[in-house]
Parts: C-alpha cells; sequence; structure tokens
C-alpha cells in the first residue's frame, strides 16, 4: 500500500514488472506465434504431398489403361506399313525371279543370282529392314513316295529317332489314314479310332493336304505335335525332307545329302565329290557360294537310284518364298508358295467334308483381301498360296 500525499490511502497496484521479464514475455509470445506459423505451413505442405501422391496414383492408372491401347494402335499401324513393303518386296522378288527364269530357261538355285533379290534389283526400304529366304519344295522327297513304301518310311522315322515298335506303329496309322480300304492294319486305326475324338471325324483316304494335316492322324498327333496342336522339332525335322506339293522331280541342287545317305550304305566314295561341289568353298549348303548344275547328267549314278520311285531333276518347280519386314520390335512375315510352272498342286482341296465331318467345326478367315493380292501379282508364276502372320 502506498500513502498518499493528502493522506488517503491509495489502492493496491500492481508491482512494476522488470526489463527482463518483458523481453521473456515479448519473446515467448513471438515463438508461440512462429510455432502456429510453422505448423500451419507443415500441414499445408503434407496435404500438397498427399495430392501429389494421389494424382501419382492416378496416373499410374491411367496409363495402365491407356498404355495397352496406344500400343495397339501403333503395332497396328506398323503392321499395315510392314504389309504393304511385304509386298512390294514378294513383286519384286518375283519379278527378279521371271528375269533369271526367262534368261536361263529355268531356276536351278538362288545361287543362280538371285539370292538376294533385293540387293539385285537395288530396293531398299529405309524405314524398314526386309529379308526374303526360300524353301524349295522341290528339293524335297514328294511325300506320295511313302504311301506305298513301307520300308522307306520306317527307315526314315528309325533316322528322326523312333524306335522300330514305334516307327511301325506310325507307318500303319498313316496308311490307314491314306489309303481308300477300311481294313484296319495291326498297329493302324480306322474310322472306330477317330470317331472316339472329341471332335469327331474319320480318314479322308486320300492323299494328305498338307503336312499340318499329320496333326489328325493317330500317333503323329502325340509324336510331332503338342498338346496345343502346334509342330514341334521333331516335326520340323521331318518336314524339311518330305513336300506335300511336290509330285515330280527331286531338285539335286537344293536337295538335302541326308534323302539320299540314310540308307545301310551311306555316303559312297562316289557321291562325296558331287555334294562337296555343291556347298561351295563353306563346305555348308543353303549359303551364297553354293554351286549348281544345269544339267541332271552329272549327277552320279548312285544318287539317281538310292530312292526307288523317284527321279532327279535339276530344276526347281515349286518354291516356298518367306519374307520377313521388320520394324523396332514389330514384325511382319509373308509366306508364298509359287507354281513356277503355273500349275496347281493335285492334291490341293480345303473342303470340310474332306474328313467326312456333319458340321464345319473350324473358323474360316476372310480370304477376300489376300485373293485381291494374288490377283494382283501378274507374274509367269502361280502364286498358290500366301499365309500372313
Amino acid at each position: 500500500m502506498k500513502l498518499l500525499k493528502n493522506g488517503s490511502v491509495n489502492q493496491l497496484e500492481e508491482p512494476m514488472r522488470s526489463k527482463a521479464d518483458l523481453r521473456y514475455n515479448r519473446s515467448f509470445g513471438m515463438t508461440c506465434f512462429r510455432d502456429r506459423k510453422l505448423s500451419r505451413r507443415g500441414s499445408i505442405i503434407i496435404f500438397v504431398m498427399g495430392m501429389i501422391f494421389l494424382l501419382s496414383m492416378l496416373l499410374m492408372l491411367f496409363l495402365d489403361q491407356i498404355l495397352p491401347h496406344i500400343q495397339m494402335n501403333t503395332m497396328k499401324n506398323s503392321e499395315n506399313d510392314l504389309r504393304r513393303v511385304a509386298y512390294s518386296s514378294l513383286e519384286v522378288t518375283l519379278a527378279v525371279l521371271a528375269e533369271y527364269s526367262d534368261f536361263d530357261g529355268a531356276l536351278y538355285a538362288p545361287t543362280q543370282g538371285w539370292f538376294d533379290p533385293l540387293g539385285t534389283a537395288g530396293i531398299s526400304f529405309p524405314d524398314a529392314e526386309v529379308s526374303v529366304r526360300y524353301l524349295d519344295e522341290t528339293g524335297k522327297l514328294p511325300f506320295s513316295t511313302l504311301y506305298d513304301n513301307d520300308v522307306t518310311f520306317s527307315m526314315i522315322l528309325t533316322y528322326l529317332g523312333f524306335d522300330d515298335y514305334t516307327a511301325t506303329a506310325l507307318v500303319d496309322k498313316f496308311q490307314d489314314w491314306v489309303d481308300e480300304d477300311d481294313l484296319v492294319r495291326p498297329d493302324g486305326a480306322e474310322d472306330d479310332y477317330y470317331l472316339d475324338a472329341p471332335i469327331p471325324y474319320s480318314p479322308p483316304n486320300q492323299p494328305l493336304n498338307s503336312m499340318r494335316e499329320l496333326g489328325l492322324v493317330g500317333g503323329f498327333q502325340e509324336e510331332f505335335f503338342d498338346i496345343y496342336g502346334r509342330p514341334n522339332q521333331l516335326y520340323y525335322s521331318f518336314e524339311s525332307l518330305f513336300s506335300a506339293v511336290n509330285d515330280g522331280n527331286v531338285n539335286i541342287n537344293t536337295a538335302d545329302p541326308i534323302l539320299f545317305t540314310m540308307g545301310e550304305e551311306g555316303m559312297t566314295f562316289e557321291q562325296l565329290p558331287f555334294w562337296e561341289y555343291l556347298s561351295g568353298e563353306d563346305g555348308q549348303r543353303g549359303t551364297e557360294d553354293d554351286r549348281y548344275f544345269a544339267d541332271s547328267g552329272q549327277v552320279p549314278p548312285s544318287i539317281g537310284s538310292a530312292i526307288p520311285g523317284v527321279t532327279i531333276g535339276n530344276d526347281i518347280r515349286w518354291l516356298r518364298i518367306i519374307i520377313t519386314a521388320r520394324r523396332g520390335l514389330s514384325a511382319f512375315e509373308l509366306n508364298a508358295l509359287v507354281s513356277l510352272g503355273g500349275g496347281l498342286p493335285g492334291n490341293l482341296y480345303t473342303g470340310f467334308d474332306r474328313f467326312r465331318r456333319e458340321e464345319q467345326v473350324f473358323s474360316v478367315a476372310d480370304e477376300s483381301e489376300r485373293s485381291t493380292e494374288i490377283g494382283n501379282l501378274n507374274f509367269p508364276f502361280a502364286v498358290v498360296e500366301i499365309f500372313e502372320n
């Protein structure tokens, strides 16, 4: 309490604060203000980061949904471009073949000068990588030679690695498939065997329409194809030896020496120089330095008589042209079977009644576009088949 001059007593007064107290209070308030400000700022940063994370997740989900469509559209556009490149390459290839056939009178082997048809014609495609390769169907044994030749058929299957019992069973089932009678061989199969299939069918009792038809023949289904019906390595090894369309001579210039050396005698001393000459300097068949004979009279007699029922020729009559066009990861393959004589295979029959089915069980693609493409290829050859990937 404080006594005033007039003698009255003053009311209680709050003690004076020290400067230290004032500084402390001021700094405490500023600290609290800064803490509140920093807390507010931290909340905003956390909110912004959360929004960025959420938007990132939404963007990833959007890309997962849209990228397949973009890739499909890109591949489709690229495939259309590569398709045009492949057909253009096929036309160039046929033109080069026609020139050589007209000049030399026949086609003997790719090393005749048409091994690289695009390079020969001076054609290139800056935006695509194109390769052309050939498979001479005339260089394979006619599959028809096996229809009544069980010994040769068994010998070839044994060469491919089958034991005698399995080879005999395969031969019996195959012969029952193509013969005209309904008699079942000891290890063969006729109607009763195939009518138990999930989709019943019967043997056509006719020559094979194509090598892929082996996928319907009992025994061959299990040995030459997987559970999904896709050919395995045994099938491709077998297909490299036989042709379903070649019904004439075997072109010695492109034939595999194995065809004539699988017998008990093997390759004779007389045959060795002949095959070495055809193989060229690198000693490998199918390369650019291979040689060829324009006269079949130069073939050793032991080769000409190696396989019963087979005659030796030196020209190509059935040629498969495989063209692959690539751009980055996209690829388009065109597979064309060409008849150089202009005729059609005698066994080319694709009707569904071939297997005497009551209803059509396979879907048929629209062939109008490819038929138009074939019709536009005007050369002295017949394009018999065209397959696209």
